[in-house]
C-alpha cells in the first residue's frame, strides 16, 4: 500500500484518510454522549415542582411585605466560632428612622446544610429595645446557617447569616 499525498486513490491519500478518522471518531464519540445520557438522566425534573413553586411565590410575598415594614436587622457573631464553646450571639433590630423596636418574640434557629439532625433553635433574651442576645454552643464544625425570626403581633421579620464553625 503506497500511501502519499500525491496518489490518485482516494484512500491512500492521507488527507482522506485523516477526514475519515476525523468523521469517525466524532461519530462515535458523539454515540458515548447520547448512550451516556440516556443511562444517566440529569434528574432535572422535581417531583414537586408545582409546591416548590407556590412557596417560592410566598417566600417573594413576604420578602415584600418585610420590606413594607421598613425594619432592619443586624446578625452579631464571635469573631472566633468554635466547637463546644458557649458564646454570645447578638441581633439589632430596627424599625422606620433607626427606632430600636420592642418585639414580643425572637428566636434564633440553627441549620447545618449538611446534616438536618444537627439543628437546633432558641429563644433570644431582650438586654434593652432592639437589642437580643442568645448563648448557644455548636456541636459539629463546618457551614452554619443562622437564621433569627422576629416578631410583633402578626409582623415577622428574617435575620439570616451563614457562619463556620471551626474544629
Amino acid at each position: 500500500m503506497n500511501i502519499s499525498q500525491s496518489n490518485n486513490e482516494a484512500l491512500k491519500n492521507p488527507w482522506v484518510l485523516g477526514i475519515i478518522l476525523f468523521v469517525m471518531t466524532f461519530i462515535t464519540v458523539n454515540g458515548i454522549f447520547i448512550y451516556q445520557a440516556f443511562k444517566n438522566p440529569p434528574s432535572l425534573v422535581v417531583p414537586d415542582f408545582y409546591e416548590r413553586g407556590k412557596r417560592y411565590e410566598d417566600t417573594q410575598k413576604r420578602i415584600e411585605q418585610e420590606k413594607a415594614l421598613g425594619w432592619t436587622g443586624v446578625l452579631m457573631i464571635p469573631v472566633a466560632t468554635r466547637v463546644n464553646q458557649k458564646q454570645a450571639y447578638e441581633v439589632l433590630i430596627q424599625g422606620r428612622n433607626s427606632v430600636n423596636l420592642e418585639l414580643d418574640i425572637v428566636t434564633i434557629n440553627a441549620y447545618r446544610p449538611s446534616d438536618a439532625n444537627a439543628d437546633f433553635s432558641g429563644e433570644m433574651i431582650k438586654k434593652s429595645p432592639g437589642l437580643y442576645s442568645a448563648e448557644m454552643s455548636f456541636s459539629l464544625p463546618g457551614i452554619w446557617d443562622l437564621i433569627v425570626v422576629a416578631k410583633q403581633g402578626e409582623q415577622e421579620f428574617l435575620v439570616t447569616k451563614r457562619v463556620t464553625i471551626s474544629p
